[in-house]
């Protein structure tokens, strides 16, 4: 560049910030402009350049996070059918092993109603993780909604600030980290840019079926006529029964609250799809999907849990179809806030629960088999005896993903996940 080239440069620079001054140009765009074409002016240009130097994010892939709120029966998704203990705890809601599901190995099976995503399991883009959770939860659906949303369990609770994925969000690309999601949800507390996408209106969440009492009805009759002691008791018994059950199902009302109900996700899992494809200047993406506190009248391979899975089958194959190609540079990891009781209860349900599922789907996924290990059925295994023992800790699945395909530091996990000492062999369902 010459003398005069460099004089008549700054003349105009002059003249622009002369008007800038005068309210007809805006200084600070004018600042911006002026840095980015000619590397001066280092104040905001300069750091947001040195910004997107830094930040470790692997521009276009993305993680999304489906939460299926109210804990899914992780012994009806991969159904341990080859255990004899399974049919014996489970004698109304275990599925029979001719029912059609997929076999996934290692004595599994997939539910039947899950149909959907057995195309992705036989094309190794769908893993699953059985007796997942994260370690030291409660089962009582705010708390551990809330140690979800934390990262972390109760214990360390108080040592985390904003939630998980809002800490994830800013260790990959900083202030200028994008979200897409889909639900309210305290994981995502302190993104610095999300957008919500509003679900709009659809299905609703049907209630729970409850059990059928034309026997109490005439067990009542036949008391009522012979009165007494017996019949009183009766009376109190069936009195107290019905007011728990009332219980419960209040309690599965309020736990699918926030969520999408599952029948509408079957058809608006395509439609989240179609719009993570178009920003992929997202890394990260969040939905909650309700349905899935069952704690009456689960059902076994029909009935309301097979609705539910079949609904949210549909839901996550037809996000991978919205996602397109995209697919192949995105990752989704769907699970619950806990699991449910090994054993089912008189309702013909199952209670709250601790070791879950945890299903990984999409094109980096090394699927088509199981990962993690698998505690069993067994009274002495069981935790507490009655629940799946936690097997495998859900941040040791959701980390590595983070770190091989959305390229975050190692050293950043403490991070995202304050108190978190990963597994020395976590899965490695993502290369």
């Amino acid at each position: 560049m010459s003398r005069g080239d460099t004089v008549r440069r700054r003349d105009v620079l002059g003249w622009l910030a002369a008007l800038g001054a005068l309210g007809l140009v805006p200084g600070p765009a004018l600042a911006r402009k002026a840095g980015r074409s000619s590397g001066e002016g280092k104040g905001e240009a300069g750091g947001q350049g040195r910004e997107a130097a830094k930040a470790p994010w692997r521009t276009g892939r993305q993680l999304v996070v489906v939460l299926l709120q109210g804990g899914p029966d992780g012994l009806s998704v991969a159904a341990p059918v080859a255990d004899p203990l399974y049919a014996f705890l489970r004698p109304t809601t275990a599925l029979p092993a001719d029912c059609g599901g997929l076999d996934l190995g290692r004595g599994f099976m997939l539910h039947p109603a899950l149909s959907a995503l057995a195309p992705l399991f036989a094309s190794k883009q769908l893993a699953l993780v059985p007796a997942c959770a994260l370690p030291g939860q409660g089962t009582s659906h705010g708390p551990a909604l809330a140690q979800f949303a934390a990262g972390t369990p109760a214990a360390q609770a108080r040592r985390t600030a904003a939630g998980w994925l809002g800490r994830l969000a800013l260790a990959l690309a900083g202030e200028r980290s994008q979200m897409l999601v889909a639900s309210q949800s305290e994981a995502y507390d302190g993104a610095p840019h999300y957008t919500m996408m509003a679900p709009g209106r659809g299905e609703s969440l049907p209630g729970l079926p409850v059990e059928d009492q034309t026997l109490f009805a005439a067990a009542g009759r036949l008391y009522g006529e012979t009165g007494g002691a017996l019949g009183k008791a009766f009376a109190t018994g069936r009195e107290d029964r019905q007011e728990a059950l009332a219980k419960l199902l209040e309690e599965s009302r309020r736990a699918a609250g926030g969520a999408i109900p599952a029948p509408h996700f079957a058809a608006f899992g395509q439609r989240f799809g179609r719009e993570l494809a178009k920003r992929r200047d997202a890394a990260l993406g969040f939905v909650s999907v309700g349905g899935f506190d069952t704690h009456s009248g689960q059902g076994a391979a029909k009935g309301y849990l097979a609705d539910r899975l079949r609904e949210t089958g549909q839901g996550l194959a037809g996000m991978l179809a919205g996602l397109g190609s995209a697919a192949e540079d995105t990752v989704i990891v769907a699970l619950g806030e806990f699991g449910r009781s090994a054993r089912e209860n008189t309702f013909g349900g199952t209670d709250n629960g601790l070791g879950g599922v945890a299903l990984v789907l999409g094109g980096p996924v090394a699927g088509g088999r199981m990962y993690g290990e698998w505690p069993g059925l067994a009274g002495h295994r069981l935790a507490e005896g009655r629940d799946v023992a936690v097997a495998t800790d859900w941040r040791d699945v959701v980390a590595p993903i983070a770190v091989r395909h959305l390229g975050l530091p190692e050293k950043k996990l403490g991070d995202v996940f304050p108190g978190f000492t990963p597994a020395s062999s976590p899965p490695a369902i993502v290369g």
